[in-house]
């Protein structure tokens, strides 16, 4: 077999072990990589969930740095609640909802103190998303300390929430993330997913008004948000497969607290498009670091195979007599 051929085999080999991987974890892998170059270099291309000295969690943005991200703290709070059975998750948990009980500000919002570029903020600006977590974890508090002040800045926070969303012209609220204008979709399903849990814990009408009026808005404009068969928030920095494969899971929550779960046959449709072939999921929504994810793999599998098969030069001479 001549050169050109053992090249061209080991291309072709090569090609479909990396599209198989791909096509099973491409989210895992660029998570895994993400990871690993922050851990390696303190620098990444993805956000990365991280902790200070005192293991309070903090988020690195690419081209911020580690900040102190409120929505996180006040989601690690939650869920620490939810597990608080363990002494160390209890104390977790008292802790940052104590923090996040210190940063509400004379607005009575709990702001994100760092400026955000990729939406030109400057410090303070205020998410609605970030609230609806957050007065869910100081609900959490107040009901696990028996605390009514701090039920009191939870609702507190509620009852102005509409002051981060808008009416918008297909009806409903639209809640923003990144101030009035910027359709953040995730920023609007973790603000609808506040709003129900707040409202399952503590049965509160305005909860779940605000929760409806939300979904009416989504159900509007999820159609535009969606027309590329895919979901994605430009606003925030993952590999375009994880952010779809989240931004669906979060669509799911949503619907499952729907009465009518209107948004079944929308999730249904948007998971078959994730299992599309990988290389037409890239074509279809190019990033030039997915391609190079591809690539990269491709050339060193290729090289691998190519050693592999290439046939060896023969050690013996023979000598005429």
């Amino acid at each position: 077999m001549k050169r050109a051929k053992y090249i061209a085999f080991s291309l072709l080999i090569s090609f479909c072990f990396v599209t198989i991987i791909l096509q099973m974890a491409e989210s895992k892998l660029s998570n895994f990589w993400g990871k690993t170059c922050y851990k390696l270099s303190g620098h990444s291309f993805m956000e990365v969930d991280t902790k200070d000295k005192s293991g309070m969690p903090m988020r690195y943005y690419p081209k911020l740095g580690k900040v102190y991200d409120p929505h996180l703290i006040g989601s690690e709070a939650s869920r620490f609640y939810d597990t608080r059975i363990e002494p160390e998750r209890q104390k977790a948990f008292l802790e940052m909802s104590s923090w996040l009980i210190m940063q509400i500000d004379s607005t009575g919002f709990i702001p994100q103190n760092y400026s955000y570029k990729a939406v030109n903020l400057s410090k303070p600006w205020y998410s609605a998303s970030t609230q609806s977590i957050c007065l869910l974890a100081i609900a959490k508090r107040a009901g696990h300390l028996r605390d009514p002040e701090a039920f009191q800045k939870s609702r507190r926070i509620l009852n102005q929430l509409d002051e981060l969303g808008s009416t918008i012209p297909e009806g409903g609220i639209w809640f923003w993330e990144f101030g009035e204008g910027v359709y953040s979709l995730k920023g609007m399903l973790r603000t609808l997913i506040g709003l129900s849990s707040y409202q399952k814990l503590v049965g509160d009408s305005l909860s779940a008004q605000l929760f409806k009026q939300g979904t009416v808005a989504l159900a509007a404009k999820l159609p535009q948000l969606s027309k590329t068969g895919y979901l994605d928030d430009k606003y925030h920095y993952k590999n375009p497969r994880s952010e779809h494969q989240e931004l669906v899971n979060l669509l799911a929550l949503v619907n499952e607290a729907t009465p009518d779960s209107i948004f079944k046959p929308v999730i249904i449709k948007l998971k078959r498009a994730d299992n599309r072939f990988v290389l037409l999921q890239m074509l279809s929504r190019p990033r030039f670091g997915r391609i190079m994810g591809f690539l990269i793999p491709w050339g060193l599998v290729t090289w691998f195979v190519f050693f592999l098969l290439k046939p060896k030069k023969s050690g013996t001479t023979e000598h005429g007599n």
